[in-house]
């Protein structure tokens, strides 16, 4: 299994922007996850994937998704739609950042917030922990019943599990992590 790097992501992102725009493609990609944490807001360990959701020509995409994946030896599944599912449709509406837009093609990161919510949805002990921890920090959540309110705000008639509850009070009791300004993206590849 391949793991990516931030410098891995932006290489791989920028390789697929190209293919896109060489393809006359007008698509968006937005990204969550890891890939977006990464990206945009923390230094942490690596990813696997980057986790998308994709608007536009799928066939266009697909083809440029293998093309990255051939030319570098990524496997097919490098960049998928797999998180989708799990990204807030019924609430509260996600301000999306744009981080490319030029010809056609759009790379958007989901927000703290976004993220946020959907790590707590997620509420993977071991693998959410730290990043609930460090979102929680970023987020300026104060107390488990703003958390609570966030959740709930994008994930209507939903609420936080026990589990998700315990990861937000022990974020909580934490020290806040020590903050750097958020990373510039550079998306630009080989052209």
């Amino acid at each position: 299994m391949s793991t990516f790097s931030r410098d891995d992501l932006e290489r791989y992102l920028g390789l697929l922007v190209d293919e896109l725009r060489g393809l006359g493609a007008n698509t968006s990609v937005r990204i969550v996850g890891g890939a977006a944490l990464a990206l945009r807001y923390f230094e942490r360990a690596t990813t696997t994937d980057i986790d998308a959701m994709t608007i536009g020509d799928d066939e266009l995409l697909g083809e440029a998704v293998r093309r990255v994946a051939e030319g570098n030896g990524l496997p097919g599944d490098w960049l998928n739609e797999e998180a989708r599912k799990y990204v807030p449709v019924w609430g509260r509406m996600i301000d999306w950042e744009t981080v490319y837009d030029r010809d056609g093609v759009v790379v958007q990161i989901a927000p703290v917030d976004t993220l946020l919510a959907m790590k707590l949805r997620a509420n993977r002990p071991g693998r959410d922990d730290k990043d609930i921890a460090r979102l929680v920090a970023i987020a300026g959540i104060s107390g488990v019943r703003e958390a609570e309110e966030l959740f709930e705000s994008f994930y209507p008639g939903d609420s936080l599990s026990d589990r998700a509850l315990r990861m937000v009070e022990r974020a909580l009791e934490m020290p806040p992590p020590a903050m750097s300004q958020p990373p510039t993206i550079r998306l630009e590849g080989g052209s």
